[in-house]
């Protein structure tokens, strides 16, 4: 049996050098999405380093000047002494279709990467090197994610940024002003964040019994409602909870009386109603009270690539951990793993967070971005930070009713607070319908 032979397309490599050659104004727009290891045969690896370098001081590239280089740096004999250089300037008709062949040159590129990061999972099987399968099974993930990315480039000229930031204009322009991330269901939030947007960590904070997880619930709700397929991971409470707060939010059954089967004979029909309509939205939940940022991630990306989730929810950041680390460490760690998440992912990831203690003892027990626990690489780290604070935790003179979100960071516009509404009985949160106060 012969040995199999690596994709690869010759004559695309040809075509795309060669048009290059005829047409040098082409070279930024292959630059951005052809590298040098993306072509098979070493002497077109080299040919298009020669035309990089001759690109970046400003020389022409043509067969003279290339041939030049290759003389310069001893290298003549890969392009036959500069004759294999003629022939591909006089060989390729046009530079028309130089961005198709550069396309064929990357996708045969990929499937030679794809082999060969098969090949090291296959081999990593087998001789493990002391690392558990768990390891294993997120490094594989990470890299097989990595190769389905689809950026063509991580480097943008001021120009290529400008025009990519007037298309974005355009766009909202063209949606009517329609919300350009995903709703949280609270309007006036919305209003002044734009939403939960794709590649940032959302991180909210609050003390204990504040209602960070009914809060999360709400948002994990509206964004399921907008058809974004929400995962979540509950470090702080059991499935079984999440689904009961689900049905309680849903039915506008008191969640007391839910758990404790106390409720009226027609209480059944909104209960089964409630239980319906939550069913009907796509959802996953990670269940584990102490998950490490290694198993979070690997979760995360078997669900976007599983289930193409559009946004994660975490309850809570201090929770997962990060082994052989001391505490400080670990949050920061846990914030940098989830910022990258984010944005390998393209997804909002939104992370409650603990508020330390000392807040309680202030005459102001509404928390700042500075009172998060443990770490301020959460702080570095978000996009956005909200704090959420009920008056009446501390106060029995406050309405039960009112929630404040005081928005601390927020990457795309303003900073503010905002007054929501939240019920005790279903652990919902929704817009309140006095006025909302100015920004701070």
């Amino acid at each position: 049996m012969s040995p199999r032979v690596p994709p690869q397309s010759v004559e695309a490599e040809q075509a795309v050098l060669g048009g290059m050659m005829l047409a040098p104004d082409s070279y930024a727009a292959i630059a951005g999405v052809l590298s040098e290891s993306d072509f098979y045969r070493r002497d077109h690896r080299t040919i298009f380093r020669a035309i990089a370098e001759l690109a970046a001081t400003g020389k022409p590239f043509d067969a003279v000047t290339l041939g030049e280089w290759f003389e310069a740096r001893g290298k003549a004999e890969l392009v036959a002494g500069g004759a294999y250089l003629i022939e591909l300037a006089s060989t390729t008709p046009s530079a028309a279709n130089i961005r198709a062949y550069a396309g064929i040159v990357r996708d045969k590129a990929a499937l030679r990467q794809l082999i060969e990061v098969g090949t090291k999972i296959v081999n990593n099987g087998f001789a493990p090197d002391g690392q558990d399968a768990g390891q294993l099974l997120s490094d594989a993930i990470g890299e097989l994610m990595r190769l389905h990315q689809t950026s063509d480039s991580c480097e943008f000229t001021g120009k290529q940024a400008m025009n990519m930031a007037w298309e974005e204009v355009v766009r909202a322009y063209e949606n009517g002003g329609a919300l350009p991330g995903i709703t949280t269901g609270l309007p006036s939030y919305d209003e002044i964040t734009g939403g939960l947007h794709d590649g940032d960590l959302v991180v909210i904070g609050a003390r204990p019994a504040m209602g960070k997880t009914a809060l999360m619930g709400t948002l994990v709700e509206a964004a399921a409602m907008a058809g974004r397929r929400p995962g979540v991971f509950s470090a702080e409470q059991p499935a079984t909870q999440l689904g009961l707060r689900r049905i309680a939010a849903e039915s506008g059954v008191s969640a007391a009386r839910v758990r404790a089967g106390k409720f009226e004979e027609d209480d059944w029909a909104k209960l089964n109603a409630g239980m319906g309509s939550a069913k009907a939205r796509d959802m996953w939940i990670y269940d584990r009270s102490a998950v490490t940022l290694d198993e979070l991630v690997t979760v995360a990306r078997k669900w976007k690539h599983q289930h193409n989730i559009g946004c994660l929810f975490l309850d809570y950041a201090q929770r997962v951990t990060v082994p052989r680390t001391d505490r400080t460490t670990e949050v920061a760690t846990v914030a940098r793993g989830l910022k990258n998440l984010a944005r390998d992912l393209n997804i909002p990831v939104v992370a409650l967070a603990q508020v330390v203690k000392g807040v309680d003892s202030r005459d102001d027990k509404r928390p700042k971005a500075g009172d998060l626990a443990n770490s301020d690489e959460l702080t570095r780290e978000a996009d956005q930070i909200v704090m959420l604070y009920r008056p009446a935790v501390h106060d029995p003179r406050a309405p039960v009713t009112l929630a404040e979100l005081w928005i601390e960071k927020n990457r795309h516009g303003p900073i503010g607070v905002r007054k929501v509404a939240f019920s005790p009985a279903t652990m919902k949160f929704s817009d309140a319908s006095q006025p909302r106060p100015e920004s701070f």
